[in-house]
């Protein structure tokens, strides 16, 4: 069905700003079943109607101020998005004054089973705050679909979130709301362990866009290769799976904009990347195509996306 956009007939390029302002809010959130304070920012845009809401997961050492870029352009777009952060393995991680090497090994700390299983909370329990809790816009409850996104590690939990099947981390039914998944810089770590990666990414069935690029093989942890973030696409359930690789892309040009904390340990290159205006209308034709049922943007995908890219680029469908 072609849904119609809550958008003007005029902004036809979906890497360009959209028509409509957006309201951001900083709020704490409290799971008291768990003791936990969750820090949310909101990106709400003043649309007469959603097109859409994404959840949005931070990497090691980030925190709710990540992903900016992306997803206020996408909020500009009338898709709605949450930036959740994750207590344990944000920005905490990184200290003060920490040297690189107490860095290394507090980031490997939090790349655990547990702190994944807190992250898969996290997420759950926002899902399961939004149209119920005060502090909500009661507004998020009438988007048409939710996204999962998340970049890194926040890519790993939406991994998981949308299907991915692990031995110590029993699966979790899909939230009926959510429609569509988006990583930003995946990865299947160690891919020779069992379970294979047929059986690991063979059961997410949902819409799934993986963006990576030719040197995005992490933050000097040594532990994966530009190869492996593109090995969950290969192995998904056909239908709807996308794989964007972007030439000379680097694992922190996903970030979408990181915290200062970040920037001040990692000297992230501030600029826009060259390639993130064909990053941002992706990832919005992704979005309105399957949160929004939007025909024409899902038409766009397949079509002028591809002509659009550098010839280093590379785009694939399954």
């Amino acid at each position: 069905m072609d849904r119609p956009l809550s958008n003007a007939p005029d902004r036809t390029d979906p890497g360009l700003a959209g028509p409509w302002g957006v309201a951001g809010s900083l709020i704490e959130i409290q799971d008291e079943a768990r003791r936990r304070s969750l820090p949310l920012r909101i990106y709400l845009p003043d649309a007469p109607r959603l097109n859409g809401l994404v959840l949005f997961s931070h990497g090691l050492g980030g925190s709710r101020d990540g992903g900016q870029a992306w997803l206020s352009h996408w909020a500009s777009h009338g898709i709605a998005a949450i930036a959740v952060q994750h207590p344990g393995s944000d920005l905490s991680l990184l200290g003060e004054g920490r040297s690189p090497l107490a860095l290394r090994q507090a980031f490997r700390a939090a790349m655990s089973p547990q702190h994944l299983a807190l992250r898969l909370d996290d997420l759950c329990f926002v899902l399961a705050a939004i149209g119920t809790h005060p502090d909500l816009p009661a507004s998020l409850a009438s988007a048409p679909g939710i996204g999962l996104c998340g970049h890194s590690f926040g890519a790993v939990t939406t991994q998981l979130l949308a299907g991915e099947q692990r031995p110590k981390h029993p699966a979790r039914p899909v939230d009926q709301r959510v429609r569509a998944a988006l990583a930003l810089s995946p990865s299947a770590r160690e891919p020779e362990q069992a379970p294979g990666l047929a059986q690991r990414f063979g059961t997410i069935q949902l819409p799934f866009m993986s963006l990576t690029g030719t040197r995005d093989d992490g933050m000097g942890l040594s532990d994966i290769t530009t190869e492996n973030r593109q090995l969950p696409f290969r192995h998904m359930a056909p239908g709807h799976k996308y794989l964007l690789v972007f030439d000379g892309g680097t694992h922190l040009d996903f970030a979408g904009q990181a915290s200062d904390a970040e920037g001040s340990v990692f000297r992230l290159r501030r600029n826009p990347p060259p390639f993130s205006a064909n990053l941002l209308a992706a990832s919005t034709a992704f979005w309105l195509a399957h949160l929004a049922d939007h025909r024409p943007s899902l038409d766009w995908l397949h079509t002028t996306l591809p002509q659009r890219l550098r010839p280093d680029d590379r785009f694939e469908t399954r």
